[in-house]
């Protein structure tokens, strides 16, 4: 599901801020996954956006690590 939720929210989150949307590694979205998200959507969206804003056009494992609360 993780994957999935996470595209979503690049596409939603790009067509909010009028830009491309961004893209992430492999290792990033395994880092995702890895995450107790708890069910916790909002709290995933919300890393997601910071990957988004923060991040450059593709987004890595480093930024992940960067934007998720352990």
């Amino acid at each position: 599901d993780i994957p999935l939720l996470v595209e979503h929210f690049l596409e939603q989150i790009a067509d909010e801020y009028g830009s491309p949307k961004k893209n992430i590694d492999a290792k990033a979205m395994d880092y995702l996954q890895q995450q107790a998200w708890t069910g916790n959507i909002r709290e995933l969206k919300n890393v997601v956006e910071r990957l988004v804003i923060m991040s450059d056009k593709k987004i890595t494992l480093d930024d992940a690590k960067l934007y998720v609360k352990n």
